[in-house]
This record gives C-alpha cells, structure tokens and sequence, in this order.
C-alpha cells in the first residue's frame, strides 16, 4: 500500500505541477501578447504620421505643379487653361495641414488667398501675371523647409602603393610541342 500511496503522490504532483506551469506560461504569454500589441500599435502610429507628412507633400507638389503649370500655359497664351491650373493649385493648398510639416498657418493661408483672388486676363503684355505666378511659386517653395544638405564625399585618392602603369592581360605559358 505504500507503494500505491507513493504512486497516488507523484500523480498528484505531477498533475500539481503541470497545472502551475500551465498557470505560469499562460501569464507569460499574455504578457509578451500585451507587449507586442504596443509595439503594432506603435507601428501603426509611426506609419500614420509618415502617411500624413507624404499627403501633406503630395499636397504642396500638386500645388507646386499646378502653379508652374499655369505659368507654362501663360507663355503660350492659353489663358482658359491658366486660369484652370490657378484653380487647382488653391485646391490642395486648402486641404494642407500645414502643422505637420511645420509650415506657418497664417502665411499659407495668406498664399492661398491671394492665389484664390488671382484671376488670369487676356492682355498683351503678359510679364505682369506671369512674374506674380512665378512669385506665387517662389512664396510657396520658401514655406517648404528645407531637409539639411547631405555632406560632401571626399573624393577617394588612390594609394601611392598602386601600380602607376597599366596592367598587361595575362599570357598563355608557351607550350612546346
């Protein structure tokens, strides 16, 4: 009977055991679970950010385009399509969130009225509208920082140890017959 009560002891033991270790896992991996929920949350915020800033410049580019576009279109007298391509430049300027790129609120908004207010006429002498299109242009891209210049590479000098002359391509041994 001792026996049978060791073996009884050992299975309750077993089955002791196996349950706090079942206890113990499970309460690690929801930790780790917990832990890695964060961290895609977190992605998930980076990623969001990076997708804002990327519409923003989407945005300023449209802008851009548009404004140097109605510029082209002045040049060749085509003051319908200038007049058209003002317009589409006020319209992503007026979705911008200019926050997230640290632009000046009041200055874009100054910009994107006067570029609201603009309106392209028919005229001969057309340096006058094309010179304020152009500095629309300008006024836009001085919003825009600027990403800091990356430094230059110093230019790679050979070492003095290296042959100066030119290689010759390798010969065949001569082989005699």
């Amino acid at each position: 009977m001792n026996k049978g009560k060791a073996t009884g002891l050992i299975v309750i033991l077993v089955v002791i055991l196996g349950i706090v270790l079942y206890i113990g896992g499970s309460w690690q991996g929801r930790k780790q679970e917990a832990a890695e929920k964060e961290r895609c949350r977190q992605q998930l915020r980076s990623c969001d950010t990076r997708l804002t800033v990327a519409e923003n410049q989407v945005r300023l580019l449209k802008a851009r385009t548009a404004l140097y576009q109605t510029a082209i279109d002045l040049d060749q007298r085509n003051f319908g399509l200038a007049n058209a391509h003002l317009r589409e430049a006020d319209e992503p300027l007026a979705k911008l969130d200019a926050a997230s790129l640290g632009i000046n609120k009041s200055l874009l908004d100054a910009l994107s009225k006067e570029i609201a207010d603009t309106d392209i006429q028919v005229a001969i002498d057309l340096s006058v509208q094309r010179a304020k299109i152009i500095q629309f242009g300008y006024r836009l891209d001085s919003l825009i920082s600027k990403p800091a210049v990356p430094p230059v590479m110093p230019q790679l000098t050979a070492p003095s140890s290296l042959p100066t002359a030119p290689l010759k391509p390798a010969t065949q041994a001569n082989t005699t017959k």
